[in-house]
């Protein structure tokens, strides 16, 4: 188990069913295509569902524990059901974002393969010119990449990270990233769908983790050995090898 706030039981039921609604998705639309034809609206909104139950369980696999391989291994679905059910070239709502940042930050924690990788950036450029973080996690690794802007889409709590990927004192980027998860990133994400679920009787909690803040430790080479027991950091995560 990763997550501190639920049992194994409840994820071990999380999973279950979400797996249990994703394969009756996937009957669903071999059913729609047969009688409808693939340009089905129906087809689209049932790629949407897919879509959002499989990047919910990715996410629960996550807390409850599962080995890191698993969660890589479902990526390249979880890429395919998002291509096809994002928007092109829109600036989405607050969630929207989130998923796409969540996606790229795992894709480069996890160090899948530039191919894959390579379409989840692309999902990404979209915002790119408009948000700082988004622009520090397609472009830092790059050799003389500077930041050329400061915006942050969303405003808090991303903002807070602009003295980490603006920095260039690795004690403390680290401290300051401290900082941002203790204080900030929680009660910065009350206008994410998930906020507070965890309080909720139905099974829709899938975890709280800020996979951002892991990729920008991947990215910049920190020493995260402070925040290894710090709540929502993917300590396993950011030291996975391939």
């Amino acid at each position: 188990m990763r997550d501190r706030l639920r049992d194994e039981g409840y994820f071990k039921d999380y999973i279950e069913n979400y797996h249990s609604a994703i394969g009756e998705l996937e009957d669903l639309v071999e059913h729609l295509i047969h009688e409808r034809g693939i340009g089905d609206e129906g087809i689209d909104n049932t790629y949407d569902s897919l879509s959002v139950y499989s990047y919910s369980k990715l996410i629960a696999m996550y807390s409850a524990g599962r080995p890191l391989h698993e969660i890589k291994d479902a990526l390249p679905k979880l890429i395919d059901l998002i291509e096809r059910s994002r928007p092109t070239n829109g600036i989405g709502n607050y969630d929207d974002y989130l998923e796409v940042v969540w996606l790229l930050s795992i894709g480069i924690m996890l160090e899948i393969d530039e191919t894959l990788l390579s379409r989840v950036q692309k999902m990404a450029k979209t915002y790119e010119e408009r948000d700082a973080l988004v622009d520090f996690l397609l472009n830092s690794r790059r050799s003389g990449w500077k930041p050329d802007h400061s915006t942050f889409l969303f405003g808090l709590p991303y903002k807070k990270l602009r003295p980490v990927v603006n920095g260039d004192d690795p004690e403390q980027q680290t401290l300051k990233l401290k900082a941002y998860l203790k204080n900030d990133w929680y009660k910065g994400n009350k206008k994410a769908w998930w906020y507070e679920t965890h309080h909720d009787d139905d099974i829709i909690y899938p975890g709280y983790w800020s996979f951002e803040s892991g990729a920008i430790v991947k990215i910049l080479g920190l020493d995260d050995s402070k925040l290894q027991d710090v709540p929502y950091y993917p300590y396993d995560m950011v030291h996975y090898k391939g």
